[in-house]
């Protein structure tokens, strides 16, 4: 191939040493993102996402193969035999050879993966080489010139941030080093871009007082405790604090040596940072505030049976290197909370940042708003949040205030989040930590394929309890002499509850409110309106069946009219090809509307070729009738 990609600054082509800056056009869209994803497969789902959002036009499928032709064309210019864009079936890749040079992000993860390496094995000079060729690589702010919000919303950042890193790790090296002169003009720099990562600050003061201009050292200090309390509302970090009491008191500055006790600035690769640093007493020294580490209350039932192996994978994947975020999905009732904060307790000492959770619903499954939640979040943290009326009653402003101070909370801690109760992807991108060494544990009815497909997120569903450990549980609940009583009254109102431990729980309830009953009575009760006496035994503020019609209403008029189907068909499923035969649509159109139902976790798959429905799930279609009856006696009236 005669030329080759630069994409971290303006998307460009490079050939016979001539510089081209690609139009601001959709198959430059296409061209990037299949550059960022290049030697893996990118769905026409993906490419329909990245250049439309949410709502690509009808003739989408059509138009797309019809811009990767204008790609093919425009390519061709620079080299006419050369063409790097392989056609898949219901996708495209674009591939490279190992170690190849066609690409400035491979070539920039390439010596990325050299500085961790010398880091590791303490070659500083090596590493400091290095970061300075990935510097060197960057020519702006990533793909500024490519007319996508899903890229600049959800992967440019992400490059940018790499970017930031390497300057950051950089900067502690010279100082490490003492190579100090004409460092400071370039920390001030990185900080007019991002004023909010306070280890820039920490580098800026340290290297002005190491060249005697202390006045300006704490002239700087001044400047980020105003920007941090007045803009953010929190307090500078307590190795800041600590930096400006040491600056005050004149301390001697020995030139090559790490003069402070500062803490490690967040790695570009690596191991974890935000441990303190060695030396540093646990209490902080002359008076400065305890940086807080928040450990939230997790509400944790002792009922908790027949989990072990997803809460022990999902372990593993918090505590291993390569997954930042998990997505645990699965009907209302599933238990995703419960296994979330059972997993969020065995993983707890592994972030110096604390954890963090963010509520998204409230306990009737209404969403909250995001002032609410962010606010809540500050005060989790110990952070006053900005007064509403600074603001002149914007509330748009005042929210992007609280989005910058939650985002300067979790700056440069390796953290733990939990997001409960997300209903899209969208949801979740603003509380999404940004440091690479932070995890997320998400939990959502739907599976969130776009936080799988653009931020390396692994999804879990979570299946229905066993009937074996349903009776275990409900045994529970209702006190060990009840096995005894009628096992088989047992695994009929088990059965019911299709292996949901919320429904199991609320089964439960409401037997032990009615003691008039025998467990076979109630068991046969149970079995003629389960989601009416489910829902009775539920608190007025939630109704388990509100919250599975919800699922229901959340998929398009095709994925409904499938759903509907297979609910009235036999309990143990129907073949996919049976399923489709009475479909009146395209394969395309079902395989979407399929999609829809798996990912709002209505069906699932037999492992037979059959899709079924949960027990539960099937009353929606008598619930579905009522309320169209409903609706007609209220229009009449």
């Amino acid at each position: 191939m005669k030329y080759r990609f630069e994409i971290l600054g303006p998307a460009t082509i490079v050939s016979d040493g001539e510089d081209a800056v690609l139009p601001s056009t959709k198959p430059s869209a296409i061209l990037v993102c299949l550059l960022l994803k290049c030697n893996s497969f990118v769905s026409l789902e993906y490419l329909k996402y990245a250049l439309w959002g949410e709502h690509p036009p009808p003739n989408a499928d059509v138009t797309l193969p019809t811009y990767i032709l204008r790609l093919r064309r425009l390519l061709r210019k620079y080299d006419g035999e050369a063409d790097p864009i392989d056609t898949m079936s219901r996708g495209y890749r674009i591939t490279f050879p190992p170690n190849s040079d066609a690409l400035d992000l491979l070539v920039f993860q390439r010596l990325l993966d050299k500085a961790a390496h010398y880091r590791s094995s303490g070659a500083m000079e090596n590493e400091r080489s290095a970061l300075q060729r990935a510097e060197k690589l960057w020519k702006g702010p990533a793909l500024s010139n490519i007319p996508s919000d899903m890229l600049h919303r959800e992967e440019t950042p992400r490059l940018n941030d790499q970017w930031f890193d390497v300057l950051e790790r950089r900067f502690t090296i010279d100082l490490s080093l003492g190579d100090i002169d004409g460092l400071a003009p370039q920390i001030r720099q990185a900080i007019t871009h991002r004023p909010e990562r306070e280890r820039y600050w920490e580098q800026l003061i340290e290297a002005l007082h190491r060249i005697g201009r202390t006045t300006e050292a704490l002239n700087e200090y001044r400047k980020v405790h105003t920007y941090l309390t007045g803009e953010l509302g929190i307090e500078p970090r307590a190795s800041l604090q600590r930096l400006h009491m040491e600056v005050l008191r004149q301390a001697e500055l020995v030139p090559g040596q790490r003069p402070l006790p500062l803490e490690e600035s967040a790695p570009v690769r690596g191991v974890r940072s935000g441990d303190p640093s060695p030396g540093v007493p646990d209490k902080e020294a002359h008076g400065a505030s305890k940086t807080h580490r928040a450990v939230p209350h997790l509400p944790l039932s002792q009922d908790f049976v027949g989990r072990g192996p997803i809460t022990e994978s999902l372990v593993d994947e918090i505590k291993g290197p390569d997954i930042p975020i998990v997505v645990i999905s699965g009907p209302p009732t599933a238990g995703k909370t419960e296994i979330a904060f059972q997993v969020v307790r065995q993983c707890t000492d592994e972030f110096a940042g604390g954890v963090h959770v963010v509520r998204l619903l409230r306990p009737d499954g209404v969403p909250r708003g995001k002032e609410e939640v962010l606010r809540e979040l500050l005060l989790q943290n110990g952070v006053e949040p900005p007064a509403q009326e600074r603001f002149s009653g914007d509330s748009e402003e005042h929210k992007a205030r609280l989005l910058r101070s939650w985002r300067a909370t979790l700056a440069d801690r390796p953290c733990l989040v939990v997001i409960d109760g997300a209903k899209n992807s969208a949801d979740c991108l603003p509380f999404l930590p940004r440091s690479p060494e932070s995890r997320t544990v998400i939990t959502s009815r739907n599976a969130l394929p776009r936080l799988i497909a653009f931020h390396g997120a692994r999804a879990h569903t979570v299946p229905p309890l066993s009937r074996h450990h349903s009776v275990q549980l409900l045994t529970r609940i209702l006190g060990e002499e009840a096995e005894g009583k009628c096992r088989e009254a047992l695994q009929r109102i088990c059965d019911v509850c299709g292996g949901l431990p919320g429904a199991l729980r609320l089964a439960g309830a409401k037997y032990l409110s009615t003691p008039h009953l025998t467990l076979s009575q109630f068991a046969t009760l149970l079995e003629s309106s389960p989601l009416d006496q489910l829902s009775a035994a539920s608190e007025s503020e939630f109704s388990l069946r509100e919250q599975l019609y919800r699922c229901y209403e959340d998929v398009s008029g095709t994925a409904r009219r499938i759903f509907l189907e297979l609910t009235s068909s036999d309990p143990r499923g129907l073949q996919v090809t049976d399923l489709f035969a009475g479909f009146s649509g395209t394969p395309n159109e079902f395989d979407q509307a399929l999609g829809e139902l798996y990912n709002a976790s209505l069906i699932h798959h037999h492992g037979d070729g059959r899709i079924g429905v949960l027990r539960l799930l099937r009353d929606i279609a008598t619930h579905r009738v009522d309320r169209l009856t409903e609706a007609l006696v209220s229009n009449e009236k």
